[in-house]
This record gives C-alpha cells, sequence and structure tokens, in this order.
C-alpha cells in the first residue's frame, strides 16, 4: 500500500464530515444574531402609521425573558406599557386576554434599557427597585403626549 491513512482522508475537514457548529470565535454567528430592534410592528395612530415593540423586544433588549417583564409589571416595578394593539375579534384558545399585545416605542424600550443600566437591573440581575419604576413612569409621561 503505498498511500498513506492521512492521504485516503484528506478531503476529510472534520470528523463524521460536518462542520462544528455553536463554536463561538466565529464571526459569522456574531453578525447573524437578531438585534432587539429587528422586525418592529407597524399601527396606523392618529393617522399616521407609527413603529411599535412588543414585550419580546423590550425582553430582547433587556436580556432577560417574557415572563420577567410581565412579572415585573404585575408587581408595580415596571409601569404597564402605554399602548396596546387592538383588541382580538376572534375567540382565544387557553383563556388568553383578548386585550391586545403591550407594546412600546423605540424611544421608551431604549429610556428603559438606559434606566435599567443607571439603576444596575441589567449587569447584576437585581429585580428593578421602586426608584427604577418612578424614574420609568416618569419617563413614559414625557414621551406619550397628553390626550
Amino acid at each position: 500500500m503505498s498511500d498513506s491513512l492521512a492521504e485516503r482522508f484528506d478531503d476529510l475537514d472534520y470528523p463524521g464530515r460536518r462542520k462544528p457548529v455553536n463554536r463561538g470565535g466565529d464571526a459569522k454567528a456574531a453578525t447573524d444574531r437578531a438585534v432587539w430592534d429587528d422586525k418592529p410592528v407597524r399601527y396606523m395612530v392618529g393617522g399616521e402609521v407609527r413603529e411599535f415593540y412588543t414585550i419580546s423586544h423590550l425582553a430582547a433588549a433587556l436580556g432577560c425573558s417574557v415572563q420577567s417583564i410581565r412579572g415585573w409589571e404585575n408587581k408595580g416595578a415596571l409601569p404597564r406599557s402605554p399602548f396596546r394593539s387592538p383588541r382580538t375579534k376572534k375567540p382565544v384558545a387557553g383563556g388568553r386576554s383578548t386585550k391586545g399585545k403591550r407594546l412600546w416605542t423605540r424611544e421608551q424600550i431604549e429610556g428603559i434599557v438606559r434606566l435599567a443600566r443607571r439603576h444596575k437591573v441589567i449587569l447584576n440581575r437585581k429585580p428593578p427597585s421602586p426608584a427604577f419604576a418612578r424614574d420609568v413612569k416618569v419617563m413614559f409621561d414625557q414621551l406619550t403626549p397628553s390626550k
């Protein structure tokens, strides 16, 4: 046998003939990752189309789960979202609410993230404090036009 074992398998780069995945350091994987503001939803408000973001966008921006956001709202640690999508007209399965989705504007989410960093909600994984909730409420009041 004149050819060595290595020569027979030169065309195989990886064991199992598949490139490894999820190995970190892959520059392409970092650019493929979605950012929080990737796909806004659009609704007509006051005769003009506006972009809004859902609770999953806010959770991605804060780096926490959707359940955490809902829990913070229920405990009063985060003010309720000032906007809602239109109510559903069809019955909803599983006893879910027909109130519509929670919606935030880009400015509101960026403000929440800025305040979360200031109050160390993101960095130290601390639950939001009453001061955080007050600051977010003040920011919402400044950004939301009065009726």
